[in-house]
Order: structure tokens, then sequence, then C-alpha cells
């Protein structure tokens, strides 16, 4: 004991800190300042070495303050990481547009009439054509065969017109009698036709004719196969009757009347509407019925929020130049015609006009005043008139307060303000804006005491997502770096132990994992997981497992040194002559001595994890958005230059919170290498 007591007091005056023994359970022995003998354990004493090294305290006090920060200040913060702030603020907005229409709107006038679809998708291309030709009316007929005429009623307003009829037969059944290939110019027919046949269906169907006569037979050509032509004998059909036979002469009347689609028997007119192949419809022609009407009108209302139905408009388009005079749901109506417009009255007040000039809410609300439509229009009839593409006027709009509250009196009338309204044509519409109060999300907000950092581009609380972010950068670099650990501790200890091939084998494993490039295996799996679109919290817990996988090669180079070099020693020894089984000596007696070099490995291997976390996220292939890491917040405002000056108080502390954790880690590594193995120093 004297001599170990002589031995503290020369370390003493050789102003050495501290002495350790290669057993750890042998007593340490120190003098204090008052000259009395104490014992210390390895624990201690060590921890006693880390304290004196200041750096490695401040280096603590760090990582202490960065976990309060994220981990247990949000706890106790008003915000979350994806809480979206709004705030109320003057914005030009598009308040308005407005269209000349320039295509016909049709309105059912008899919904008991069903027009087909093919007529009633045409009729602004039928209205166009009767224009352009100048005629006062035109007939059509539909896909189904049906016949309709289509009447000017005058200037914008067009009426569909139909025949009432009812159907009285239908002919059906008719069937080939003769076939023609085009190709090499054969005939094949079911009885003797004759030359005559024969050379009237070929010379029609070179003509590409759809119909033929032959001693006053009429044939119909159809093709369902390339180069074969079928000749269809209309004689063949058979005609039923829906309201009684009507005898033979009616059947040889219909077969001559199917080119003209119409025939005369008895003194009374039928129209045919059909094909050979599905049969024709005969019906009885009657009075012609209007069943629909086109214009180009739209009809505002004096009321602002008041709407028309359409048999309101049918019949104020029918009534316009007609009587001036309609009706609907028991209520009178009258159009009276002034210089600025045909005006609808209800009860001899103005109740709406017609217009060609659509003015509505941006949104297609009709909730716009007439005084305000007609201001609009005026403004934008002068610039064209003028060739101009803008216009502007003034207009008294409700007021708004800070808040978006639109302001009353004391009578509870809106108080209004003049407000600069501008018109800009854009492709084929007038885009009305103004300056009006909005409720917006706050992007990019200042800093403020309501938001300490201010707000991101998605208006979320930076100092929300500092500390979450905290939390995701701490949390990957201690899994990653306990992965490196685990599965480096284990291939080292197996090959420092066991030597030979089994050492051979996983070294060599150890140098492949060296060679493989880490970053480019990461961009990859970035880019698989953005196309596969994987979710930010699966996307972290692969990124966490292939950087730990990736990871474990150094770990598993520095156990197998100690592990060498501790294998020989006596104590290792005593335990092989005990009999115990080898797992326990590798990770009860070996793993554990070398426990202090993995400890300070670690140490110093977190900052680089999240430096390297910080990075991918940074290059958009870490974690994504909306889970918040520091990466991900420096890359939200790197699009541009302009945004690095512009949102320095964005980066700037996120970027000082990356640094300080590493160079945190960086001392306590220090301190803790300094602290195990002080003769390092």
């Amino acid at each position: 004991m004297a001599n170990k007591f002589n031995d503290v007091l020369k370390a003493k005056e050789n102003e050495e800190r501290s002495i350790k023994t290669e057993s750890d359970k042998e007593a340490i022995i120190a003098l204090d300042d008052t000259k009395r003998l104490k014992v210390l354990s390895p624990g201690r004493l060590v921890a006693k070495r880390f304290l004196r090294n200041k750096l490695a305290i401040i280096g603590s006090l760090i990582l202490i303050s960065m976990f309060v920060f994220s981990f247990i200040c949000p706890l106790f913060y008003a915000y979350g990481q994806t809480d979206i702030f709004y705030k109320y603020d003057k914005l030009v907005v598009s308040y308005a547009q407005a269209t000349e229409r320039k295509d016909y709107i049709s309105y059912n006038v008899d919904k008991n009439v069903d027009v087909h679809y093919s007529v009633k998708n045409m009729m602004s291309a039928y209205i166009k054509q009767i224009e352009s030709e100048g005629l006062e009316e035109l007939e059509v007929t539909g896909k189904d065969g049906s016949n309709y005429t289509i009447v000017r009623l005058g200037d914008k307003v067009y009426a569909l017109n139909a025949s009432t009829g009812d159907e009285v037969a239908v002919y059906s059944g008719i069937t080939s009698v003769a076939t023609y290939n085009l190709k090499i110019k054969t005939f094949a027919s079911t009885a003797n036709l004759g030359a005559e046949f024969e050379k009237a269906f070929s010379e029609a169907v070179e003509s590409k004719k759809t119909e033929f006569e032959v001693n006053g037979n009429l044939y119909f050509i159809v093709s369902e196969v390339k180069n074969i032509y079928e000749a269809l004998s209309v004689s063949t059909g058979s005609m039923s009757y829906v309201k009684g036979d009507l005898g033979k002469g009616f059947v040889n009347a219909f077969i001559k009347g199917i080119p003209d689609g119409s025939f005369e028997y008895n003194g009374k007119s039928y129209a045919i509407t059909g094909d050979p192949l599905k049969g024709y419809s005969i019906r009885e022609i009657g009075s012609m019925k209007t069943v629909l009407v086109s214009s180009l009108y739209v009809f505002d209302t004096f009321e602002a929020n008041e709407t028309v139905s359409d048999e309101f408009k049918a019949q104020a388009l029918l009534a316009l130049y007609n009587d001036k005079a309609f009706s609907v749901d028991g209520v009178n109506y009258n159009i009276e015609e002034r210089p600025d417009g045909y005006f609808i009255l209800k009860n001899g007040s103005d109740y709406a006009i017609f217009s060609t000039f659509v003015v509505r809410r941006y949104n297609g609300e009709d909730t716009l005043s007439m005084d305000f439509k007609t201001e609009a229009e005026r403004a934008i009839s002068e610039a064209q008139e003028a060739g101009k593409k803008v216009a502007t006027f003034t207009y008294p709009l409700p007021q708004m307060d800070s808040e978006g509250n639109y302001q009353v009196d004391e009578y509870g009338n809106y108080t209004t303000y003049d407000t600069e309204i501008t018109a800009t044509l854009k492709v084929d519409a007038w885009v009305l804006t103004c300056e009006q109060i909005a409720h917006l999300i706050d992007i990019y907000g200042p800093p403020s005491r309501a938001h300490i950092f201010g707000t991101d581009g998605d208006g979320f609380d930076i100092l929300a997502r500092m500390m979450y972010g905290g939390r995701i950068s701490l949390m990957v670099g201690f899994v990653v770096v306990i992965l490196e650990s685990v599965l480096g501790s284990i291939m080292g200890g197996l090959a420092g132990y066991f030597g030979k091939w089994v050492d051979s084998l996983i070294m060599r494993l150890v140098d492949i994992f060296y060679c493989i490039p880490t970053y480019p295996i990461l961009i990859i799996l970035g880019a698989y997981f953005d196309s596969e679109k994987i979710d930010s919290y699966t996307r972290l817990i692969w990124m966490m497992a292939v950087m730990g996988f990736m990871g474990w090669a150094g770990i598993a180079r520095l156990v197998r040194g100690q592990i060498l070099s501790l294998r020989e020693q006596e104590f290792m020894t005593a335990v092989e002559s005990t009999g115990i089984k080898t797992s326990r000596k590798i990770f009860r007696h070996l793993i554990p001595n070398v426990m202090p070099q993995l400890i300070v490995s670690a140490t110093m291997g977190l900052g680089s994890v999240i430096i390297t976390e910080a990075t991918l996220s940074f290059l958009g292939l870490g974690v994504k958005h909306p889970l918040a890491t520091w990466g991900t917040m420096i890359n939200s405002i790197t699009s541009s230059n302009e945004n690095l000056i512009r949102y320095v108080h964005i980066w700037v502390p996120v970027g000082l919170l990356i640094c300080l954790t590493v160079i945190a880690f960086n001392f306590v590594g220090d301190g803790l290498r300094d602290a195990f193995d002080p003769k390092m120093k």
C-alpha cells in the first residue's frame, strides 16, 4: 500500500490527472487536497476526467438543450408541425368574369317531346348555317330518322319544330338478293336476276351509289365486309301496321317514297325514317309544334340573388317576337322594348333584362347587381371599340374590415367605398380584378410575437417545425448508430474471437461494404420511393435501416482489433478455464471491455449521421413533406438565391441547430476519448 501511495504522490508532482491499472476491479488511489486517501471506482474516475474537459461539458449542455428543445418543448408549445395559419390581407383577387355569348343555348318548350341528341347538339351549327345562307328556316334529320324544321323567330332567337304525327306502320325484314365482289368482279345471287341487274348493280357499286333501280324495283347497297357489297331488295320486306291494315296500295306508295323520305296516300302525308338494315318507321305527318327554342340571350334579374327557370327563359324567348306577353307558374310577365334593350316587367316593375353579355362572379354565382353588370359592360364595350384588351372602371363595393367582415352602418346597410376594377381580356373572357381583404394562408410570414421565427411556404410555424425536426434528426442519428454498433459488434466479435477462416470471411465482407457507394444507393432508393409514392414515415424507417446496414463495417473492424488484443490477456485465460459458453466469452467478457471505444466511436459518428440525414433531406431524397426535418426545412427555401436572401430567418436558425448539434457530439466524443484513455493526450 505504501508503494502505491508513493506512486500517487509522484504522479501528483508530475501533474498527471489519473492512473489506470489493467484490471477494472483493482482499486485506484488518489490523493485529494486534504492529503486523505480515498478509493474511486473506474466509472467515477472516467466521469471525473470527463468533467475536467470544458469543451465536453459545453457539448453536453448543448446536447441536453437540444433534447429538451426537441422532445419536451413541443409538449408545451401551442402549435404543431402541420398546423396551418391564416391571415387577412389585401389581395388583388379575381372578382368577376364577363363574356359575350357566341354559342346558342337551347331550352325545352315541350318536355313530352324527346328531341334526338344528334339534333340538339347541332343546333348552333344549324343556326350558323341559316345565318350564313340568309335562310328563314332549315329542315334537318336526326340520326334516328326524325325530321325537324328550324325556324328563325327573330334576331338571336330560333325555334325547333317537330311533327306531332303518330307512327302508323313499321316496314322490316328486307333481305339480300345478290352480292358483288368489287376486287375480283364476281356476282353471287339467290336467283337468276339477269344481266341487266348485274350491270346496274356493278355500275352503282363502282359509282359509290347507295341505291339503284331495275325494272321498277328498288335496291339498296350495303357493305359490311371490305370489297363485298350486298343488294337489298325493298320488296322482300314485310309491313306491320300499328292502327290497322292500310292495304297493298299503302305498301307500294311507301316503297316509291323511300328515296324522298315521304309519300302521300289517300290524301294524307307520311314521313319515312330509318334504314333498310334496321327497318323503316312510317309516321303520319301532323301539325308542326315548337319543341325547342335557342338563343344567344341571357337573363339578368334586377334582384342580384334571384334566378329564373328554364321554363321562364323558353316562354320569354317565344314571346319576344310574338305578343310580348307570357305566363309562368301563374305569374304574368310583359316584355317592353327600350333604347337600351328588352326589359321584362313583372307587375309593372322591371324584373329582368335580355342581354348577350354575361357578367358573373368569378366562382360562377349570379350575385352581382344590375348596376355593376351595366357598368362593366359599358367599360368593356368602350375598350373593344378602341381595340384595347384592358378596361378600368370604378364602382362602390361593400367595405371590409381587417378580418374580411363586411361593414354595416347603424341601419344595417353595407357601407361601400369606391374600388377601381380592372377588366383584362384573357383568351375569350374578360377577367375583372380588384383589391379586397382576403382570407389567405400566412405563407413566409415574418417573425412576430405569435410566430417567433415566422411561417414557411406552407403556412406552418417555423419554430414548431424546428422542434419536431430536431426529433427526427436526433432519432435518426441514434437509431442508425445503434444499428451500426450492434451489427459491427457482432461481426467484429466473431471475427476477432474465432480468427482463421471466420476472420478472413468477415473481413472480406467488411472490405466489400467499404467499397459500396453509400450516397448513390441512398439517392437511388430516394428516387424509387418517390416513384412509388411511399409515405413519409415508411421512408424514414427504410432510410434509417439502410444507413445502419451500410455503416457497420467500421465498427466491426474496431471491435475486431480490440478483441484480438484482449483475447491474449490473463483474464481471458482465467475465463477459458471456467469452461463457459463461447457466446458468453464474447458478449459477457470481451465486448464489455470494448465498450469504451464503442461509446467514443458512436458519439463521434452521431454527428456525421445527422449531417448525412440533413443532406439527403436537403436534396429531397430523405424524409418528405409534411414531416419536418432540419434538412427539409432548409430545402424548402432553396428554389432561388432570392429566397435565401429574403428568408434568412428560416434557414440560418435551422443551420445553426445542425452545426451546434454536430459540434456538441464531437466535443462529447473528444471528452469521452480523453476520459477513457488519458494517455491519448
